[in-house]
């Protein structure tokens, strides 16, 4: 009786899970948001060079031992998939999202700020132009609470 090719599924389930837990964990509409990850995503490109390297395992036991493994033909299928999602990611990552649109109204660094008010820790509103000549340190936090 000949075995499950197992190598080849798990190397498929791998690269699924190694790209939407990218987009998880980096999305904040869909979890916690972790800017490490998504500027530096070296574990999820080490679990796609893992699923890729047992889907080529999975491949190369099917046509090594077609006897002993079944799934010849499945296995390519699953391998060239997986070489298909972990070459969009990889695009996507390197090549795509780095295409981002240039921001037209951004204030350029070094230049003046804009004037505006916001609220103090006691509510009551502050114009930055009442701060003139003094120094100033804003703090920006973008949340959801």
């Amino acid at each position: 009786m000949r075995k499950r090719n197992c190598a080849i599924a798990g190397g498929f389930l791998l690269g699924l899970v190694a790209v939407l837990s990218y987009f998880l964990v980096v999305t904040p509409e869909l979890g916690p948001r972790l800017p490490w990850l998504r500027d530096l995503p070296v574990l999820n490109l080490g679990l796609v060079a893992l699923a890729l390297w047992l889907s080529f395992v999975g491949v190369r036991r099917a046509f090594d031992q077609p006897s002993a493994y079944r799934g010849r033909w499945l296995s390519v299928l699953f391998g060239v998939l997986n070489l298909a999602l972990a070459g969009l990611f990889v695009f996507y990552l390197f090549s795509f999202s780095s295409q981002l649109p240039v921001s037209a109204r951004a204030t350029q660094v070094g230049a003046a700020a804009p004037d505006f008010s916001l609220p103090d820790p006691e509510g009551r509103p502050v114009q930055l132009s009442s701060l003139r000549g003094r120094n100033v340190l804003l703090v920006f936090y973008r949340g959801h609470w």
